[in-house]
């Protein structure tokens, strides 16, 4: 599968008074959510590890993941990635002029690992489109109702366990070819 996008116009104000310059950049379109059940649906189907108690162990990690945060540590998840809390506050001209209320609020930041970094690096890119309409002059519209996207490309989600092959065995290369792909 390929990660779909569509052109997004963004408006910039000029350099001169009243001017507008329009800049056209990329915006990833989703295919949908793929839940926490999912997730311990597929990785049940690809191990001996029930659904159950898949789902047991990713709550746990959930909630031992914000205990850490909000304990002020780096949580290191491997291959996964790292996650890591950080606070958004209003500035000061001196830092003695600095007041614990000066924090509004903190975010969590992910960083991911280098699996995840690897396949992401990998990945292909597929123009979403308006039904009906050609990816580029001379393709022949898509007759797929509602799919939003270029023909063969596919807007259902594969069966678990059909699109990604089992960790260590990386055989599978995305869809498209090199001449369709962007660096990240």
């Amino acid at each position: 599968m390929a990660i779909k996008y569509a052109i997004q116009q963004i408006n910039r104000k000029g350099l001169t008074l009243g001017t507008t310059t329009a800049s056209y950049y990329a915006q990833a379109k989703y295919d949908g959510v793929t839940s926490q059940e999912d997730i311990a649906q597929m990785v049940s189907q690809i191990s001996a590890i029930s659904v159950g108690d898949v789902l047991s162990v990713m709550n746990t990690v959930s909630m031992l993941l914000s205990i850490e945060l909000a304990n002020g540590r780096i949580v290191d998840l491997g291959d996964l990635g790292r996650f890591r809390a950080t606070l958004r506050s209003k500035s000061c001209d001196k830092p003695e002029n600095f007041k614990r209320e000066m924090i509004h609020g903190n975010r969590v930041i992910f960083v991911p690992g280098h699996q995840v970094r690897i396949k992401m690096k990998n990945a292909s890119y597929l123009k979403s489109l308006p039904t009906g309409l050609p990816a580029e002059p001379g393709d022949k519209p898509s007759k797929t109702p509602n799919s939003g996207t270029t023909a063969g490309s596919g807007s259902q989600k594969p069966a678990p366990g059909n699109e990604t092959p089992a960790p260590g065995n990386e055989t599978g290369g995305g869809s498209g070819s090199k001449d369709n792909q962007t660096g990240m």
